[in-house]
């Protein structure tokens, strides 16, 4: 038998296809442990295609955008195996799906189903990443009271323990890191509307600090304000004009790292992208929200619902092309969808 050098074997994992590579993960312990090598991350995370990860009420799905190069992109729907998730046992009362890093979905599985999960990250000071959810529970003022208050917890994956956040000092909502936050590099980055700002969870100090300031700070209440991982290290925001549904996309002109998360107003944004409204939605009264992702600089992909039929789309927007794809509402609602390149389904922790 000839062994390859390990440098070849490597570039060649990297090539293969998400769900193809994840069936070699038991082949020997260094093809598994390639799944924590970040270059080989980064590898695989270039050439993947692109997707979307979504839940509905009898399955979860993904879908690939194929043909974003040529002249008739179009999108190929998956049915992902879900046998060991208890997912329609609960309901949808304690569901959530989260991308970390745009790059690895896990199903978490955590004991206090009165914890509201608002966003999933890391120590990115650690060799190893140790997930973290942050959230929240309610809880009484008096036990013989109904008055209820929120207190900001951390649930640690590998301890399966709760640790409170001291939030009494800190002007911020637990509701907005719930609905608009993104993972980069183990930190949760959130829209805030009172000062116009980005804030951002620190897993490493288990802190709240302001980022950066929008790079738009003249809108109005009604206009869509989103924001997106751009390329796996860069942030992006999608505003679109509630009046004329142009839509304008900012992205940061250098990576978000270790060195520079730290929070500056100095951060820099440029305008990458204005398109004009075509027959977008009016993205602010969707139900569910948005998940986007930007290809190649020229072209916008979106996932929303259709505002008339509430049918689950997917749009695609470049230059003069205007495609949308509507998946048939008749045959499933979709409950929680997010952008995920490079999407491998992985053992519940």
């Amino acid at each position: 038998m000839v062994l390859l050098p390990w440098e070849l074997e490597e570039d060649i994992l990297s090539r293969l296809p998400p769900r193809s590579l994840v069936q070699f993960r038991s082949v020997c312990k260094r093809w598994n442990a390639l799944f924590d090598v970040k270059s080989f991350n980064k590898d695989q995370f270039a050439r993947a295609r692109p997707q979307f990860i979504f839940i509905t009420d009898s399955k979860i799905y993904s879908i690939e955008i194929i043909g974003l190069d040529g002249v008739d992109p179009t999108i190929k729907l998956h049915v992902l195996d879900s046998s060991g998730i208890p997912y329609r046992e609960w309901k949808f009362a304690y569901l959530t799906i989260t991308a970390c890093d745009g790059r690895w979905i896990k199903w978490i599985e955590y004991e206090n189903k009165g914890f509201n999960v608002c966003g999933v990250g890391y120590d990115n000071t650690r060799p190893e990443k140790v997930y973290k959810i942050l959230g929240y529970l309610e809880c009484r003022r008096e036990e013989s009271s109904n008055a209820c208050y929120q207190r900001v917890a951390i649930y640690e994956c590998a301890s399966h323990a709760f640790k409170f956040i001291d939030t009494s000092n800190k002007v911020w909502f637990i509701s907005d890191v719930q609905r608009y936050s993104v993972c980069l590099n183990g930190n949760l980055y959130w829209l805030s509307f009172d000062d116009f700002r980005i804030l951002c969870f620190d897993f490493s100090r288990e802190i709240v600090k302001p980022f950066c300031l929008l790079p738009c700070r003249k809108f109005d209440k009604c206009d869509l304000l989103a924001l997106q991982v751009f390329k796996g290290d860069r942030l992006s925001l999608l505003n679109q004009c509630c009046k004329t549904r142009t839509i304008e996309i900012w992205v940061t002109k250098k990576k978000i790292d270790s060195s520079n998360n730290n929070g500056s107003d100095e951060v820099v944004w440029i305008s990458l992208l204005t398109l004009p409204p075509n027959n977008l939605p009016n993205l602010f009264i969707v139900c569910y929200g948005i998940s986007y992702f930007i290809y190649d600089k020229t072209t916008l992909i979106i996932y929303c619902e259709d505002e008339n039929t509430s049918a689950a789309c997917i749009y695609i927007i470049r230059g003069d092309l205007f495609k949308k794809f509507e998946i048939d509402s008749s045959a499933f609602f979709c409950y929680h969808c997010v952008y995920a390149p490079n999407f491998i389904p992985l053992p519940l922790m």
